[in-house]
């Protein structure tokens, strides 16, 4: 199925995390809208100029030739002929170079899709290498987060038995004073 300018202009693309700017690409899809209308009226303007010429030259009836002139006399260096144009071989001419700037604009157009489909390609690769990146450095930090967080429990976890062991610890002083002191 051909893409039409209609198809770039109503496309919506999902938005997700650390995804394209969406400004971004529909600047830059509508820069390929823009391209392709240029290049549809340049084509539209092309068949419709080779269109006027081949009817130029369906249309066009030859001139008679002249009657004939009796021969001038002998020269000593022959003269070459000039190249006669006529109406019907300047149609034919224009005929073809109005083909072959259609063929170019068409080849020009194709080229230009094709370049735009091969960055967008590869905009999408480097984004996904990135965003892969990321995620592998975001879950090596989460990682390291989770080790401080355990060995910052096991750190709580002891300073909580010193600390009790240390009210008890006091209490048997205590108790013990208040047994001297009786």
């Amino acid at each position: 199925m051909p893409i039409t300018v209609a198809m770039i202009e109503e496309k919506e693309f999902k938005t997700k995390m650390r995804g394209y700017d969406p400004v971004e690409v529909d600047e830059f899809l509508d820069e390929i809208c823009d391209e392709m209308v240029a290049m549809q009226e340049e084509i539209a303007t092309l068949n419709s100029r080779l269109s006027q010429a081949n009817r130029a030259a369906a249309s066009y009836t030859p001139v008679p030739a002249p009657a004939a002139v009796p021969a001038p006399a002998p020269v000593p260096a022959p003269v070459p002929a000039p190249v006669v144009v006529t109406e019907s071989k300047k149609s034919e001419e224009t005929s073809e170079a109005a083909q072959k700037l259609l063929a170019r604009a068409q080849k020009v157009y194709d080229e230009t899709i094709a370049d735009a489909k091969a960055e967008a390609e590869e905009i999408l690769k480097n984004a996904n290498a990135r965003a892969s990146s990321g995620v592998e450095a975001l879950e090596e930090e989460r990682d390291a987060l989770k080790n401080e967080i355990d060995m910052l429990k096991a750190a709580a976890k002891d300073y909580k038995a010193r600390f009790l062991a240390l009210i008890e610890d006091q209490q048997h002083v205590l108790k013990a004073e208040n047994v001297l002191f009786e």
